[in-house]
């Protein structure tokens, strides 16, 4: 069956012809995760990893965004990101483009704490009549917030700012931010209002003898 035979060669001539003239589909890059901290203390800063590849092996590249914080460098799939100053949340996101023009985009969202910093870690005692004091400046909008304690008398701790501990040095009648005695509770929190330098003093000036205490102080961040 000739005819049949040179039939079966042309339709089989055809569809090589048609499927050769076809543009064959494209695939997307694909974007397996976003790796990093999902959690984040305010003002630190991580870095991020976008790990993609592209089914047709082209060449991708990557581009970042954020809501919250700043992007610092960027060196294609890494991205380091500087959060922000105040607790929150933050999303973090990477669109890759392939040479095709094609893309794929993910992202992650995450979690701001408060800023929290220990300042001071002590357990001494305070001679009579005098006081110890440590400082520290602290951020407008922080507390500075922890634990004491004393074995007994009239020793008291004090909160001041530097103007006002420069007037209770010199025998001025300062404003405390705080002033309670650590016999009688063993926690305290100061509200930080204004950027500046801040004084911690154990005050035992009115006291007759020397008295021991203990004394954790850490500030935190809004």
């Amino acid at each position: 069956m000739p005819g049949f035979s040179r039939s079966v060669v042309f339709a089989a001539a055809l569809l090589v012809l048609v499927v050769a003239g076809c543009p064959q589909p494209k695939d997307p890059p694909i974007i397996t995760s976003i790796d990093g901290s999902r959690s984040v203390e305010a003002r630190d800063s991580v870095v991020y990893t976008c790990n993609a590849s592209d089914p047709d092996l082209k060449q991708i590249s990557y581009s970042w965004s954020q809501t919250g914080g700043s992007l610092g460098w960027n060196w294609g799939k890494d991205v380091r990101w500087f959060a922000p100053e105040s607790s929150g949340d933050g999303v973090i996101r990477v669109t890759v483009t392939d040479e095709d023009g094609l893309t794929a985009s993910d992202s992650i969202a995450v979690m701001v704490r408060a800023e929290t910093t220990g300042v001071l870690f002590c357990d001494g005692s305070v001679k009579a009549g005098d006081f110890v004091s440590w400082s520290d400046t602290v951020r407008a909008g922080y507390e500075l917030y922890g634990y004491c304690g004393s074995d007994k008398g009239e020793i008291r701790l004090v909160v001041m700012d530097d103007s006002n501990f420069a007037k209770w040095v010199s025998g001025q009648d300062p404003v405390r931010l705080l002033d309670q005695g650590p016999h009688d509770t063993n926690t305290f929190s100061v509200q930080i209002n204004a950027l500046g330098l801040y004084h911690i003093v154990m005050d035992n000036t009115r006291g007759v003898e020397d008295y021991s205490y203990w004394l954790n102080v850490w500030k935190s961040g809004p």
